[in-house]
């Protein structure tokens, strides 16, 4: 990991307020759950620049199973809605993250949890860590394969060693097990544009999706800090026509339809801090982005429904020596609870 350090995040880190690790929550009554930033791979394509390669990461994260769970249950209980869906995801491949079956099997026993998904790529986890998943409660697996062909899907996965053969492989133990899969591939124009349909036969083929959509096509889009190919971003309209075309070919339904994973409105958690405030913190560790560093308020309550943690942005001026320092910082973004915050007077 190009000598990364790797932060193990407890209970005495808040797990609201960052993508890079904790839990998540747009407003909906699906709540993101990120236990690392991890992974293997080096996606060509890749939106949060993954990976061993990587040169715009200086930090990693693995989060403790009861800290994360301890929020988790407090999140669920604030939101209330009694068919939540706790999405297990993240900055990495959750796949990745040893206590697994732990945090899926807390997470189902958690009154109000109703479904327990996970992102994830599945080539690292064997049919001996798939089926304790099934025993844990792992209602679908959402697995990223972008293409059948061998070659290209080493190449889109940017390791020689990526065996697409092996995932589809795991796909059929999972579905043996009982854990619905969603097979979610990203579409890049000029790469993998023939690899969508056979993906789509293939799912059809082998009971993917359970009776509902098999395959989620995804959009590519470069994110300024992803990594970028060098083609064509379809625009919205560009590809939804042709997913309703390739829908017509195929005869498979590729878009979901309205209600299909019974996602809704649900009670946000509360804002502690806005854009424009001024916040004292204390530095605690590295960013996951080379010119960032976490920080902590100083002023905490006890609860993952009000304390967070920040990203302080400061650009080449970051610096491990930071740590353990306490600063004036003002909050430049906040948008579902994921905090953005400069030094004061920046």
């Amino acid at each position: 990991m190009r000598d990364r350090p790797v932060y193990v995040i407890g209970a005495g880190t808040p797990l609201v307020g960052t993508l890079a690790f904790g839990i998540v929550d747009r407003g909906t009554n699906v709540v993101e759950v990120r236990p690392t930033s991890l992974c293997s791979l080096n996606c060509v394509f890749c939106s949060v620049n993954a990976g061993p390669l990587s040169r715009a990461r200086w930090a990693e994260y693995v989060v403790e199973p009861e800290a994360l769970l301890a929020a988790l249950e407090e999140v669920v209980r604030f939101k209330n809605t009694g068919d939540l869906e706790v999405h297990i995801d993240g900055m990495g491949d959750p796949g990745l993250f040893k206590d697994l079956a732990e945090l899926v099997r807390g997470a189902k026993a958690i009154p109000g949890v109703a479904v327990v998904s996970m992102q994830t790529r599945l080539y690292m986890l064997d049919v001996e860590r798939i089926r304790e998943l099934a025993a844990a409660g792992l209602d679908r697996f959402n697995v990223s394969i972008d293409a059948m062909d061998p070659q290209l899907a080493k190449k889109l996965a940017g390791a020689d060693w990526y065996d697409v053969e092996l995932v589809f492989s795991r796909v059929k133990t999972a579905l043996e097990a009982g854990i619905n899969v969603v097979i979610s591939p990203v579409w890049v124009p000029g790469l993998n544009d023939a690899e969508m349909p056979r993906i789509v036969k293939w799912a059809v083929e082998h009971g993917v999706g359970r009776g509902g959509t098999p395959v989620l096509i995804q959009k590519y889009i470069p994110h300024k800090r992803g990594r970028r190919v060098k083609t064509r971003p379809m625009s919205w309209g560009e590809f939804w026509k042709r997913l309703r075309e390739m829908e017509r070919e195929l005869g498979v339904a590729l878009i979901p339809k309205p209600g299909e994973y019974r996602i809704h409105k649900a009670p946000e958690l509360p804002k502690p801090y806005r854009v424009g405030d001024y916040v004292t913190v204390e530095v605690v560790g590295r960013g996951i982005f080379k010119g960032e560093l976490l920080a902590v308020p100083t002023s905490r309550r006890g609860t993952a429904i009000w304390d967070r943690v920040m990203t302080l942005v400061l650009g080449s001026g970051a610096s491990e020596d930071m740590v353990g320092r306490r600063m004036r910082v003002k909050v430049i973004e906040d948008s579902h609870n994921i905090y953005i915050a400069r030094p004061a007077g920046r």
